[in-house]
């Protein structure tokens, strides 16, 4: 699904992204309007006026994968990437639009050059892969255990026991060499913390952003949790494709993070709800 962020006015922008969808979206919704005009003797309205020559916007993809990207229960996005996105097209008042991706998709179609621009975890791929326009958020891994549990949070303590991670995300070299635990990738922070009060797994490895607003969304007491900081300074970085189709798009771009750093809104948006 598509979600038009900015077009021509910064003053526009909140009405066109949260409102805006597309109308002749169903066939069948156009063939019964147009009959109806027909019957009434009436010409159908062209509610599509783009002009050929028009250029496609740049993507902004947004990982679908919670708290960062998804979609409330009127099918509307939402999530903190989502309200970044917001801000930073605003502030750049740029042709851009922005689409929910699966995780995994999103970095395959940013290296293709499918989507322009991205939010991800840094990675030695990424890095060589794609441009690096500045930082996003910074977090912290943790392991979390359930407060009941006796064993040391770390991966000498958790040796031969089952740890859950979001599927394609990049917790750092340790974890991706560590060899002495259990790895089980689950879809969601939710179905982790599910599968560790269950006790199908000894201990989740997550960021605090993802971690800390779950809590908050499933009204659960960090009492019950006991957690550990398995990796300090986790970038979310700001990537660009090396195969955009508008490459000129890197330095105003660039600005408008830069600006939005000064101004306090990404420490706003990705303020920890403790």
């Amino acid at each position: 699904m598509v979600y038009p962020v900015c077009w021509l006015h910064v003053g526009l922008f909140e009405r066109l992204s949260c409102h805006m969808k597309p109308i002749f979206r169903r066939p069948v919704a156009v063939c019964l309007l147009a009959c109806l005009c027909l019957i009434a003797g009436t010409a159908p309205v062209v509610a599509d006026h783009k002009s050929d020559d028009e250029p496609e916007p740049a993507i902004f993809a947004i990982p679908e994968v919670w708290p960062w990207g998804f979609e409330d229960r009127y099918g509307q996005p939402d999530g903190t990437l989502v309200t970044f996105a917001h801000r930073l097209v605003a502030v750049a008042n740029l042709p851009i639009a922005y689409e929910l991706r699966p995780h995994r998709r999103a970095i395959s179609e940013l290296l293709e050059g499918t989507v322009d621009f991205v939010v991800l975890f840094e990675s030695p791929l990424l890095d060589k892969a794609a441009i690096g326009l500045g930082t996003v958020v910074t977090t912290q891994v943790m392991l979390t255990a359930m407060s009941d549990s006796n064993f040391e949070l770390s991966l000498d303590g958790l040796a031969g026991k089952p740890v859950a991670f979001i599927s394609g995300t990049y917790y750092g070299e340790k974890f991706e060499q560590a060899t002495s635990i259990r790895k089980f990738p689950v879809r969601d922070i939710f179905q982790a913390i599910e599968m560790l009060k269950l006790g199908r797994v000894s201990a989740i490895l997550c960021s605090d952003q993802a971690l800390y607003r779950t809590m908050q969304s499933l009204q659960l007491s960090p009492d019950r949790f006991r957690t550990r900081v398995f990796r300090e300074g986790q970038r979310g970085i700001l990537y660009m494709s090396r195969r955009a189709r508008y490459p000129q798009l890197e330095g105003p771009i660039r600005e408008a993070l830069q600006q939005l750093e000064r101004d306090g809104d990404l420490a706003d948006i990705f303020r920890l709800p403790l």
